[in-house]
């Protein structure tokens, strides 16, 4: 531990070159890693490619470190952060088993020009994922912290639809009309058993006009889970 905590105190003030960023981050070194993501405040096009490639698939330290500073860094280049390998490691990273970078993710979804794009996957992963927890019910036989995994995903995956509403309340519609698939889906999750999902429901519905989503409200209204209740009754004067 102590070459470890050497190294990375060498390191953490150290300026580095371009190319020496690009070598390290395509690299193997976490410590190594950390220090340049530390310091990482000048990128082009490359080293935003590989600050993407980092958000996955590395250990836990690297995947938070290089979440925390897409959401600085995005902010300054975010032409280099439209493309589609981009959107669809977001997409990712969104179900991170580490809450922290997903926390820093979620921000940095106001950035996006296709916003359109990540609601589409994002409902598309939930509808999925519902089918599966639903079954639970009728197999009998998951394991329990296959079902917790899954609610997680769908926890996070709403966390990410609410932040994508929030910056873009547009793209939930269909003419003017929200979209027949989400309202339907919305629904079907105020029956999942895990109140974490339902009660991420009733803040969605909390963002959208009553006369849209009214049989929800009637739903959630009704929920046995004080959270959720709590959540739904929320002020929502002046939507």
């Amino acid at each position: 531990m102590s070459d470890y905590s050497d190294i990375a105190y060498n390191n953490v003030n150290k300026s580095f070159t371009a190319d020496e960023g690009k070598k390290i981050l395509s690299g193997n070194d976490d410590i190594l890693k950390s220090a340049l993501l530390l310091n990482l405040d000048e990128i082009d096009e490359e080293l935003a490619e590989l600050l993407i490639f980092n958000l996955t698939n590395q250990s836990g330290p690297v995947r938070e470190l290089s979440s925390y500073r897409l959401n600085e860094l995005i902010k300054k280049y975010k032409s280099y952060f439209q493309n589609q390998k981009t959107l669809d490691t977001i997409l990712l990273a969104i179900n991170d088993v580490n809450p922290n970078v997903v926390r820093f993710i979620l921000p940095a979804l106001k950035y996006f020009d296709n916003k359109k794009y990540l609601l589409n996957c994002l409902i598309e992963k939930i509808e999925a994922l519902s089918i599966e927890v639903s079954n639970k019910l009728r197999r009998g036989k998951e394991q329990e912290h296959i079902f917790t995994k899954k609610c997680f995903k769908i926890y996070w995956s709403l966390e990410g639809i609410k932040y994508l509403i929030t910056y873009a309340p547009n793209i939930i519609y269909d003419g003017q009309n929200i979209r027949e698939d989400f309202n339907d889906l919305l629904k079907s999750l105020c029956k999942i058993e895990e109140y974490t999902v339902r009660e991420k429901v009733a803040q969605i519905v909390n963002l959208l006009p009553v006369s849209q989503i009214n049989d929800i409200k009637v739903i959630l209204d009704k929920d046995e889970n004080y959270f959720v209740r709590r959540v739904k009754n929320e002020d929502i004067s002046g939507r």
